[in-house]
């Protein structure tokens, strides 16, 4: 919505701009956790699936949340 408006940022609806903050601060602190994940694998041989599937979650959830805002992919 704030996207489509084409309208200056000062002009936004402060109460979405303030869910769209929260939303990609939620999903910055997934990103961190799939990292720091990754990072604490010691050995490259086991568990290589672990990560991919955080990362596949990660974006499962970006999806859930565009979803459950109505936005398109």
């Amino acid at each position: 919505t704030l996207f489509n408006q084409n309208t200056a940022p000062a002009a936004w609806n402060q109460t979405q701009f303030m869910q769209l903050l929260i939303g990609l601060d939620q999903q910055m602190e997934q990103l961190e956790r799939c990292r720091a994940q990754n990072v604490e694998r010691e050995e490259p041989s086991l568990g290589s699936e672990h990560p991919k599937l955080a990362l596949k979650n990660y974006f499962q959830g970006i999806s859930q949340y565009l979803q459950g805002k109505e936005y398109s992919h």
